[in-house]
């Protein structure tokens, strides 16, 4: 789906600088069917196939029913998920990153009052239990969505209705084009994601747990970043359609200052207070409550000083999206996350030894270096931000972004 919603935001963007409303508007109704399509294969997979993996990842027994039941009910939705996130990713690539926003309010609260009724069975609702809370999820979506169609089909929208009933695949096509390297990008971020949590969790339970309460705090601190690299790509976009590409780069010049002032507050409170923030994470009866929060307190200050070139990188990533260079960033990430990433957690974590070698007659030494457990693997990865923006920014500089047609 990420590549139906990319590649949408970036065509969409390019339409609107162009002037043609219209064929923005067919491109979103286009994104819209074909992620209605995606999404029927992912919902027969999930129900009929579900079970099978639920097996494969050790569910047995009760646990085994309940997650099924769950699953079945949550993928019966996943159409209707689909042809929202494509909505959605229209209506940011026209600049509206307002309605997207209200719906997913209006999501959030359905889901929210509809988990109290369902899972616990209140004011003589059925008590479903965690299934419950698969249709609150669902029925929230579908709300949203519901409203965000009527709010188009009303013509209350910077998009209005096309409602041409067909596939055109030269537009499917352009939107696949764009898309596709970010699928791939994502497919690989989670695996090497994959490959450095299996690397934090074999320091123990521990630093496990100290991470995971870094990485949650962390997250809230990103959040401007991520709408920021939003903003950029649809003002990049249609700076690029209205065939003004100073202004595209003016665009991404201020997006850099905007998220650095940001990012530079986030960094301060997350390196001055990290104990004050990690501490409504832990319980004070927990008998490593000390040395999980000095962990946790160690990754906050870690990843603080790598906020800036983050907040960077969310920025010239979202610029080249939305130029529709989806394969630069495609390239940074298999390159950077396993060179700078992964390689130097594992060795600088579990550390390595070097035996001695003789090279032309000249005998050197061996050493063993002893490794620095779970804090090297935080390393590697502030490490890994900083070149990653570096990387993004010699992409950037070079500017073949700006030629890109679509």
């Amino acid at each position: 789906m990420m590549a139906v919603a990319t590649g949408t935001l970036a065509v969409v963007a390019r339409r609107v600088g162009e002037g043609n409303y219209e064929e923005a508007s067919r491109v979103a109704e286009q994104s819209m069917y074909i992620a209605f399509l995606l999404g029927i294969p992912v919902m027969l997979f999930g129900i009929f196939f579900g079970d099978e993996i639920l097996r494969i990842m050790g569910a047995k027994g009760e646990v085994f029913e309940i997650a099924y039941s769950y699953l079945k009910v949550l993928f019966l939705f996943y159409p209707i998920r689909f042809v929202s996130f494509a909505f959605f990713a229209s209506l940011r690539g026209a600049g509206d990153t307002k309605t997207p926003m209200k719906l997913n309010i209006l999501m959030n609260v359905v889901n929210a009052v509809l988990d109290y009724l369902l899972v616990f069975g209140k004011l003589g609702f059925p008590k479903l239990g965690p299934v419950g809370a698969a249709w609150a999820s669902g029925i929230g979506i579908t709300t949203a969505f519901l409203v965000g169609i009527y709010l188009f089909l009303a013509h209350r929208l910077v998009l209005k209705p096309v409602l041409e009933l067909r596939i055109r695949w030269n537009i499917v096509e352009k939107i696949l084009r764009v898309g596709t390297p970010t699928m791939l990008e994502r497919g690989l971020f989670s695996f090497y994601n994959f490959l450095y949590m299996s690397i934090v969790t074999r320091f123990g339970k521990i630093a496990l747990s100290a991470h995971q309460i870094g990485l949650r705090i962390e997250s809230i601190a990103y959040m401007p970043a991520f709408g920021f690299s939003i903003a950029t790509s649809a003002l990049v976009g249609q700076s690029l359609g209205a065939k003004k590409p100073e202004q595209a780069e003016q665009v991404v010049k201020e997006a850099i200052k905007m998220t650095t002032l940001f990012m530079t507050a986030m960094a301060f409170v997350l390196v001055v207070f990290p104990g004050i923030l990690v501490d409504p994470f832990l319980s004070r009866n927990d008998p490593n409550y000390e040395v999980v929060k000095r962990l946790a307190s160690i990754y906050l200050i870690i990843v603080g000083i790598s906020e800036i070139p983050l907040g960077i990188t969310f920025v010239l990533s979202g610029a080249l999206r939305g130029a529709g260079d989806t394969k630069s960033p495609l390239y940074v990430t298999a390159i950077s996350k396993l060179l700078f990433r992964i390689i130097p957690s594992y060795l600088l974590g579990f550390g390595f030894s070097i035996p001695s070698f003789t090279i032309l007659g000249i005998t050197f030494p061996g050493f063993t270096f002893k490794g620095l457990g779970v804090i090297a693997a935080w390393i590697g990865m502030s490490l890994e931000t900083f070149i990653t923006a570096g990387l993004f920014w010699i992409v950037y500089r070079r500017g073949k972004w700006k030629k890109i047609k679509l």
